[in-house]
């Protein structure tokens, strides 16, 4: 069963920036970068499941820059907004800046910004494959790019639109009736699946490792199942597929099931298992005889 609902999740993030460090400056006109943002509307969503980024958390802004006359073309990274981090902090709806940032003050300059989340601090040099770890369980977001900013757009906020990446799992057991040994469930993992992750800023594509190895993700339960529906995990962060294979482990045996239902970017996703045995019924019958018919014969002696 897969849910589905949808919900806006407004939030206003300012923040001030300083003079600009291009050559030849115009004193006088320092324009300030406003960054205003909303969790994208989704079909669903994973966790963060506030109306605002929750207090603390940290985004990362990268921005290149170009000349009109280039179209959209990504020439030049701002060293100002390579990975830039931006905090929202406790009790506000501002974002802080950790590092001054600013609008190009020459008119003929345009730039593209593009955001992520969570921060990863290593990123600053690796844009197109930043870094993530399923097992850290963070909400990965990213921005729909805000493209040809310029000098006389600057009053006007720089909107980030944050979309899910993600797929957030909730995983159910039960046991029919017709079950009637103990089956305790130990572990459930995923085949040729990888915790490893890269995000390409510029596309938002986000790739996983290539992997024959199975990814446990719930692990050291000692969990009976039951008759009765049974909760296992909640919203698991996890890397979006086709076509999941599941390996769950019961009462010391490994058991494989391929599922159908892919994980699908950005939605809660619930899986429902049921064990069930299909007990072998024998029944028999005897074909009645059918006449094959007399023979007359004669016989001498």
């Amino acid at each position: 069963m897969v849910f589905h609902y949808k919900k806006l999740l407004p939030l206003l993030l300012i923040c001030s920036a300083c003079n600009t460090d291009y050559e030849n400056p115009i004193k006088e006109n320092i324009f300030p970068i406003i960054f205003s943002t909303r969790i994208q509307t989704l079909t669903t969503k994973s966790i963060i499941t506030g109306t605002t980024l929750p207090d603390n958390s940290q985004i990362g802004v990268f921005s290149w820059g170009h000349h009109k006359n280039d179209g959209s073309v990504n020439t030049t990274l701002r060293k100002d907004l390579a990975n830039n981090l931006y905090t929202k902090e406790a009790g506000d709806t501002e974002l802080a800046a950790s590092t001054d940032a600013h609008y190009p003050i020459n008119p003929d300059t345009l730039l593209n910004f593009y955001a992520y989340y969570p921060y990863i601090q290593s990123a600053a040099h690796t844009p197109g494959s930043i870094p993530f770890d399923l097992s850290k369980q963070e909400d990965i977001m990213w921005s729909t790019p805000v493209l040809n900013r310029s000098k006389a757009t600057n009053e006007e906020a720089v909107n980030l639109t944050f979309n899910h990446l993600l797929s957030a799992v909730t995983i159910k057991f039960q046991k029919d009736d017709d079950i009637k040994e103990e089956m305790i469930l130990e572990s459930i993992s995923l085949a040729n699946y990888s915790p490893t992750l890269q995000l390409d800023i510029q596309t938002g594509k986000l790739t996983q490792a290539v992997s024959t190895a199975t990814y446990t993700f719930i692990k050291g339960l000692n969990t009976p199942v039951i008759p009765a529906q049974q909760t296992i995990v909640t919203d698991y962060l996890l890397f979006p597929v086709p076509k999941p294979v599941f390996i769950v482990r019961m009462s010391g045996k490994e058991y494989t099931i391929e599922s159908l239902k892919a994980f699908e970017s950005g939605k809660k996703q619930t899986y429902e298992f049921t064990l069930q045995a299909k007990d072998i019924h024998l029944s028999g019958s005897i074909n009645p005889w059918t006449d094959g018919g007399s023979s007359n014969e004669t016989v001498y002696f």
